[in-house]
C-alpha cells in the first residue's frame, strides 16, 4: 500500500468534540428508548386497565386554602379523582408537558358528569393574596374544583416536603436565585386517597421525560440520517391517552381500595 497518497485525518478540536457529544447524545437516547421499549413490552403483556397502587396518602392535618380564600382540608378530596401537581407562578418550561397532559384530561372530562379536581402546591403563593392564583389556574376550571395549597418559603420544611414524602414527587423544591427546581409530573390520586400510576408499572406520570425522549429522538435522528434507529415507544400522546383512560377506569371503579 502506497502510503504518501493518504490524506491526513481531520483532527479539528471543534469537530471531534462536536461529534464526541453526538455520540453521547446518541447512546443515552438508544439506553432510553430501550428501557421505553420494556416497559411497553410490560404494558401489552397486561391484560388490565387498573392503574398500579403506589401508597395511599393518610395524613389529616393539611389544610388546603383554594384561590377563593376557602380553607380545606386534604381529605375533603376524599371521594374525587385528583390531578396533583407542583408549580411556582410562572411555571418553568419543564411543566409544560404535564400542563399540556393537564388541559387534554379536563377537556375529555368537560361536559361529563364527573371531572377531577386539581391540587396545585403553589411554590411561591401566598396565603394572604390567595386570588394571585387564580388567574394562572383559571384555564383548568373553577374553585373549588382547581385547589391550591401554598408550599412558601414558610412552609418549606413541611409542605414542600410534604410533596416529595407523600405524594410521591421525585424531590422536595427548592429555589434559587428566584428560579425552582421542582419535580414537573402529574400526581393521580384516586377516590380513595390513593396514588395511582401506569397501569401494569411502578411509575408516575412524568410527561416532561417523554416529552424530552421525544426531543432527544428527533435531534439524533437529524445528526445522524444514516442509523436505524428505534422511535420511542412511549409518547406524549400515548401518555395522555393512557392517563385518561386511567381516570374513566376509576369512575367505573370508585369503591377499589388497595391491591385486593
Amino acid at each position: 500500500m502506497d502510503v504518501s497518497q493518504l490524506e491526513p485525518a481531520d483532527r479539528d478540536p471543534k469537530k471531534l468534540r462536536a461529534t464526541a457529544i453526538k455520540l453521547v447524545i446518541f447512546m443515552i437516547v438508544s439506553g432510553v428508548v430501550l428501557s421505553f421499549s420494556y416497559r411497553r413490552y410490560q404494558e401489552s403483556t397486561s391484560d388490565s386497565r387498573r392503574p398500579s397502587f403506589e401508597t395511599r396518602v393518610t395524613e389529616p392535618e393539611v389544610e388546603l386554602l383554594t384561590a377563593d380564600g376557602k380553607s380545606r382540608n386534604l381529605q375533603d378530596l376524599k371521594g374525587n379523582v385528583t390531578l396533583v401537581l407542583t408549580l411556582p407562578k410562572t411555571p418553568n418550561p419543564g411543566s409544560q408537558p404535564s400542563l399540556d397532559a393537564l388541559r387534554a384530561v379536563m377537556d375529555e372530562f368537560k361536559a361529563t358528569p364527573q371531572k377531577p379536581k386539581v391540587l396545585v402546591f403553589v411554590l411561591d403563593g401566598s396565603n394572604s393574596n390567595p386570588e394571585e392564583m387564580a388567574e394562572v389556574l383559571a384555564e383548568y376550571g373553577e374553585e373549588p374544583e382547581v385547589l391550591r395549597v401554598v408550599a412558601d418559603e414558610d412552609a418549606k420544611t413541611s409542605l414542600r416536603s410534604f410533596t416529595k414524602t407523600k405524594m410521591r414527587f421525585n424531590r422536595i423544591p427548592t429555589e434559587r436565585n428566584g428560579v425552582f427546581d421542582y419535580d414537573t409530573r402529574l400526581v393521580l390520586l384516586d377516590q380513595n386517597m390513593f396514588i395511582r400510576g401506569i397501569p401494569g408499572l411502578t411509575e408516575g406520570w412524568d410527561f416532561e421525560t417523554v416529552a424530552e425522549m421525544e426531543r432527544k429522538y428527533e435531534e439524533v435522528k437529524k445528526d445522524f440520517p444514516e442509523e436505524d434507529l428505534i422511535p420511542p415507544l412511549m409518547t406524549t400522546p400515548k401518555l395522555q391517552e393512557i392517563l385518561i383512560d386511567s381516570i374513566k377506569y376509576l369512575y367505573e371503579n370508585p369503591n377499589e381500595k388497595g391491591q385486593e
